[in-house]
């Protein structure tokens, strides 16, 4: 078995690095791929672990796209739409992509930073650090739901949906917006690291299945290599039109449990809710395609 989404402590996982490797190991797993949200700082030490325990580790990552203008392009998104793309295969040492998600952390960093100060001027007496142990303590990666499960433990809000509809949604007393690539950047950005990009969970993009192949069809020229067609929120049946789509168009079908630890105890590893799989063969495929772009960017 083999699990191509999972995260950890470095992004909103509730496991470190080697931690997860463990886990993946205890359930039988093969091989997994670490996938923290725009941060590959925790692959060293999964990779390391992986070699300890004889699992196979894949460096990669999951960043966040900017589609708010999809509207405006002709599209008719249902609700917020929010896009990921999965990047399999990022190199040891100094790459593009690396590079470009240090930059991310660090304009992450400032903006926590930020948020503290709002939420201060609202007389709500949250400090960085108290946040930053909630995520893990120095070092780990800040997110809203951490400053949610903060503002919690101060009686501020009776629970974790209400911090986010009073203090950090989009439009809320203390949201700051964050720096996020386009899509078509973020494609081409991983392209030019001999990294293979993968159009994670089509259906958070809440396009009808005419919008969303026009949506990939717009990706192919930056170097769109696969989709999502195997997530563990979904049955198999339910993502079949994301695999046929992937198909039509010569593209890599991958997924996984999109496992999150203690943080999202639905998810399980592996597998997630509905206990879907990815085929082993697909871990070949993204490997071959990888080393194809490692050919043509060397």
């Amino acid at each position: 078995m083999i699990d191509l989404h999972a995260h950890t402590t470095v992004s909103d996982g509730g496991d470190s690095p080697s931690e997860l490797v463990r886990k993946a190991k205890d359930v039988g797993l093969q091989a997994i791929a670490v996938t923290d949200h725009d941060n590959d700082q925790g692959c060293d030490e999964a990779v390391a672990e992986g070699l300890r325990l004889g699992i196979e580790v894949i460096r990669a990552v999951e960043i966040s796209c900017d589609v708010e203008d999809l509207s405006s392009r002709g599209y008719h998104p249902d609700g917020r739409p929010t896009m990921h793309l999965l990047g399999y295969f990022i190199p040891e040492g100094h790459n593009r992509l690396s590079a470009a998600l240090s930059e991310l952390q660090h304009a992450r960093l400032n903006r926590n930073h930020i948020i503290v100060e709002r939420l201060n001027e609202l007389d709500i007496p949250v400090t960085f650090e108290e946040v930053e142990n909630e995520a893990g303590g120095p070092g780990a990666q800040i997110g809203r739901p951490h400053f949610a499960a903060v503002l919690v433990r101060h009686n501020a809000v009776p629970d974790y949906q209400s911090a986010f509809d009073d203090f950090l949604a989009k439009g809320a007393k203390a949201y700051i917006g964050r720096k996020l690539y386009k899509p078509v950047e973020a494609t081409e950005l991983m392209i030019s690291a001999g990294v293979v990009p993968v159009l994670a969970h089509p259906s958070s993009l809440g396009l009808v299945a005419e919008e969303l192949e026009r949506f990939v069809d717009e990706l192919i020229p930056a170097g769109l290599k696969g989709i999502e067609g195997y997530h563990g929120d979904h049955s198999e049946a339910d993502q079949r039109p994301f695999r046929e789509l992937a198909r039509l168009k010569n593209l890599i079908v991958s997924g996984g449990s999109d496992y999150h630890g203690d943080m999202r105890p639905d998810r399980a590893l592996p597998g997630g809710k509905h206990g879907v799989t990815v085929p082993e063969a697909t871990l070949d495929v993204l490997r071959g395609a990888s080393e194809r772009l490692r050919g043509l960017v060397a």
